[in-house]
Parts: structure tokens; sequence; C-alpha cells
């Protein structure tokens, strides 16, 4: 066999075993659904006393109607503006589907500060929430009728981990 056989025959070797990988590439494999799948927002500038109420006062106005599908997950992201005049803490809860999220596995956000005013970012990732729609919002709750938020934010995130 020649030297110019014997690289025909490779470089058809190589072109097939080529072809054949990028056919199985196309065909068998499946491509990444990973990623974020959809994206709700909603923003509020007024001011939200705590007030002195015995539960969370869920701050209707940033309230986000959204779905989720068969294997999302779930992004939530609040930012606020919390003014403290007083030394009392404020307490945060994302509240969904009227149910506030709080205690294992759900963290209770408590901001002890005194005569303060800053930003405060939370969020949290949730993968047990079932396919369909749902809503969701923030839950405040201080002792002191003094304490408020102002200038806030609510972003929801379905994605595929």
């Amino acid at each position: 066999m020649s030297k110019s056989s014997v690289l025909a025959v490779l470089a058809l070797v190589v072109g097939v075993s080529g072809l054949g990988l990028g056919a199985y590439q196309m065909i068998l494999v499946t491509p990444a659904q990973s990623g974020i799948k959809h994206t709700w927002y909603s923003s509020d500038n007024t001011s939200h006393y705590a007030g002195q109420a015995p539960l969370d006062i869920a701050i209707d106005s940033l309230l986000i109607n959204f779905s989720v599908k068969s294997g999302e997950s779930v992004y939530l992201h609040f930012n606020t503006m919390l003014h403290v005049p007083g030394s009392v803490s404020f307490t945060f809860n994302f509240v969904l589907d009227s149910v506030i999220l709080r205690g294992s596995p759900y963290p209770d956000w408590i901001i002890e500060q005194t005569n303060s005013t800053l930003a405060v970012s939370l969020q949290l990732s949730l993968d047990t929430v079932s396919a369909g729609a749902h809503n969701v919002t923030i839950g405040i709750y201080s002792r002191d009728a003094a304490n408020y938020i102002s200038s806030s934010s609510l972003l929801v995130q379905t994605y595929i981990p």
C-alpha cells in the first residue's frame, strides 16, 4: 500500500469519526436547560411604617404574581432603605402565597440599629415552590411605630439550576 493510500484511509477514518461524533452531539445529547427562565419586578417609592401590629405587615404595593414550571427554582431579591429613628429591632420576612416564610428552613432577617438609615438587601433561593401560579411580597415587623422602609424593590426570577 502506498503512502498516499494510507493517508487517504486515515483521513477517511478521521472524517467519518468526526461526522459520527457531530451527529451524536446533535441528535442524542440534549442542550443545556439551566439558567434564568422568567423575571418579574416591582418597586415602590413610598414609605411603609411597621406599626405596632402583633404580626408582620405585608407590603401589598410590592406584591408580584408569578408562575413556576416543573423543575424550576425561585430566586427572591428585596432592596429597601430602612429608617430606624429609635432603638428597636426591625424584622423582614418574605410572604409567599400569604404565608410568612419564617422559621426553619427560612431565615428571619432581624436588624438592630439605633438612630440609623441604612440600605438593606435580602436574597432567598427556594427549590420547594410547587409548579403553578404564586404571589410574593415582603413582610415587616417592629415594636416601634416610628420605624419604616422606603424606596423598595422586589425581584422574582425562576431558573433551572
